[in-house]
């Protein structure tokens, strides 16, 4: 008992000097919680790249609000929460990229397999093409591999030999692009399109 209540009594320390900004209480805390939030984040999302970019954000979330932290309560579990709301949110995030994706590769290929002879869906399918000539080297195969070839980011991971987390960046970069670029070179009655039914991203 003595043991648990001198435990307690120094954290209550530690949380306490971490609250006026001590770098060395942040640190410890830091190696202290580190593995278990990492733990927790792989446990949810089952990606370790995630899980580190998840651990970082959690601790700097924890730094910017460190005067807002109740010594009194239990910050394993304040923490905890924290982790699974930074992973909801990258899993929401994901969901919402995942789908803008798809509704563009599925947009692009109802245009090329169009018999109309539609101009403004032809202006617009230029402009796309533009858009894709305009992406550094990497993010160009990296995206035509993934819409030409169908292949998934664990697939195209393995044949660049470059990570998974590093595809999925260059996938939402570039879609981005590709989006913001048509918005702004085509005909407005083009960007009306675009806007209103086919780059959503809910």
């Amino acid at each position: 008992m003595h043991t648990e209540l001198s435990d307690k009594s120094e954290d209550n320390t530690l949380l306490n000097n971490l609250r006026n900004g001590d770098p060395t209480a942040f640190a410890e805390i830091y190696n202290q919680y580190r593995s278990k939030i990492f733990a927790y984040a792989y446990s949810l999302c089952k990606s370790p790249d995630v899980s580190e970019e998840i651990v970082q954000e959690v601790f700097i979330r924890i730094w910017q609000k460190r005067d807002q932290i109740n010594t009194q309560l239990n910050f394993g579990a304040y923490i905890k929460k924290i982790t699974l709301n930074h992973v909801l949110n990258h899993l929401k995030k994901v969901a919402r990229e995942k789908a803008l994706q798809q509704q563009l590769f599925l947009f692009i290929e109802t245009i090329r397999n169009s018999t109309e002879d539609n101009l403004l869906e032809k202006e617009l399918l230029k402009t796309y093409d533009d858009a894709i000539a305009q992406l550094p080297p990497q993010k160009k195969l990296i995206y035509n591999l993934s819409r030409n070839e169908d292949l998934t980011h664990d697939e195209i991971a393995k044949r660049l030999n470059i990570s998974k987390n590093t595809v999925k960046n260059h996938m939402v970069e570039a879609t981005r692009f590709i989006r913001n670029y048509v918005n702004q070179n085509s005909s407005v009655i083009c960007f009306i399109i675009a806007a209103s039914n086919y780059f959503r991203s809910n």
